[in-house]
This record gives C-alpha cells, structure tokens and sequence, in this order.
C-alpha cells in the first residue's frame, strides 16, 4: 500500500534488507549488503551506532 501511494506521487521505494542499517551510513555512500547465513560475513561501516537513534559518522556529524 506505502509504494503504491508513493508511485502515486512519484516518489522511488527501494525494499533493503535490514541486517546492517544500524552500522551502515548513507552520509559516507556505504553500501548495505545482503546477509547470507552461513557465510564468513565480516564487512567494515564507516558509520557507528552510539546508541538508538544516534549514530556517529566519518565526518563526525552525530545524527539525533
């Protein structure tokens, strides 16, 4: 219903995977990738989660 209505308007839905978007940072263009169980899963974030709602960035720019 939510991409439906953002079609509607024009707006672009993109569906992620939400296994790295507490470490990932859209500020310094890091790239989300897909977990697959059982694979040597080891990726390096410029970005830091502080704690909710707070992440740290390369640019130490701190978002509340």
């Amino acid at each position: 219903m939510l991409s439906y209505k953002a079609k509607m308007v024009g707006i672009d839905v993109i569906i992620t995977e939400e296994s790295y978007t507490s470490k990932a940072s859209f500020i310094d263009n890091d790239l989300i990738p897909v977990y697959k169980e059982g694979e040597n899963n080891h990726f390096t974030f410029s970005g830091k989660r502080i704690k909710r709602g707070m992440q740290s960035y390369r640019q130490q720019k701190i978002n509340q």
